[in-house]
């Protein structure tokens, strides 16, 4: 029994020593690579209309049309 428990905890402590030493090469290989995009950032300029962000439209009849729907739903399955 004894032996076991002690391969138990051996185990263990080499998945936790693993899993520790992943996340120490992980957050190292980050730092790394924002170090890198850092320095060399004039290398990769940013085309033109790839953010999604800047297309937000002041039209709402979409969002007005998604909520008729919805307020129409909710009111037949509510009959």
């Amino acid at each position: 029994m004894g032996d076991l428990l002690t391969q138990g905890l051996a185990f263990m402590l080499i998945g936790m020593l693993v899993v520790f030493a992943f996340l120490i090469l992980l957050v190292w290989s980050m730092n790394a690579a924002s170090a890198f995009f850092k320095r060399f950032t004039h290398l990769f300029p940013e085309q033109p209309g790839a953010s999604n962000l800047k297309k937000i439209s002041s039209d709402y009849a979409d969002i007005a049309a998604v909520v008729a729907a919805v307020t129409a739903y909710s009111q037949r399955s509510a009959d």
